[in-house]
């Protein structure tokens, strides 16, 4: 069992036995993993503020066949910013609960690793975060192979600047010009600007997609539309979604009733 030393974020931590906790950590080396901290509840010191979800930490791990067994982890960055503001904090958990729902164990993607430490930085601090929301959505599903090409209408074929409406639809996996809209539950319909933009943010590192900005109905739109999507390929409902309908908008409000 070879150790493994890596930065990593934390996404989950569950009590285990008397003394233990099963941690579920999102990798720079191996993506995402999931790993038993012995005496993780006994020991306080051993692993101080470590396993608090959200949080940038140095990590050191052996993998074995199922958990993985954690040697070390010490906190890097709390991203403190998250945990004062509900709104901010229920972003945070769509982005770790997508993260666990649609990328496999132990395979390594640096450039999603890179996606969601940025996300989570700047949801702590940037004015609007449903855009950051909206930008780790598109491009976490992209990365993880579930966006449709926005090069042209899957249809006809018709370049992207040659129409001044586009449909995209998760569900149906089809980028659509005006001709060929899309007319169904879930479509997300983009004018001219905010298609070029989306496929722009596409294109270039993951690290600087954080320039580009979305109108903020259009960035809600694409963040409940990714959200069902999620769902739908996961088969079953987003927790953190559900709080986040409830905090920043009330016309989902009836989403909050049990």
């Amino acid at each position: 069992m070879n150790l493994i030393e890596t930065e990593a974020v934390v996404l989950h931590a569950s009590d285990y036995g008397e003394s233990d906790r099963i941690v579920t950590f999102f990798t720079l080396a191996s993506g995402l993993v999931r790993a038993l901290a012995k005496g993780a509840r006994r020991s306080r010191e051993r692993f101080v503020h470590a396993f608090e979800p959200n949080s940038v930490v140095r990590l050191s791990f052996r993998q074995r066949r199922g958990l993985a067994w954690v040697e070390s982890c010490r906190l890097v960055e709390g991203n403190l910013g998250l945990r004062s503001d509900p709104s901010r904090w229920a972003y945070a958990g769509l982005l770790v609960e997508t993260t666990l729902r649609l990328h496999p164990e132990n395979l390594p993607n640096t450039q999603f690793y890179a996606l969601l430490c940025g996300a989570l930085a700047r949801l702590g601090t940037e004015r609007d975060p449903v855009n950051v929301a909206a930008l780790f959505l598109v491009r976490g599903i992209h990365l993880v192979g579930g966006l449709p090409s926005l090069e042209s209408c899957g249809q006809c074929g018709r370049k992207l600047g040659e129409s001044s409406t586009w449909t995209l639809s998760l569900g149906a996996g089809r980028f659509a010009c005006q001709a060929h809209g899309l007319n169904h539950a879930g479509a997300i319909t983009l004018d001219k600007g905010s298609a070029i933009l989306l496929h722009a943010m596409l294109q270039g590192p993951v690290e600087k997609i954080w320039r580009f900005r979305l109108r903020k109905g259009m960035a809600s739109e694409i963040v409940r539309a990714a959200a069902a999507w999620v769902e739908e390929q996961s088969g079953q409902r987003l927790k953190s979604r559900r709080a986040l309908n409830c905090v920043m908008d009330p016309r989902w409000a009836e989403e909050c009733n049990p």
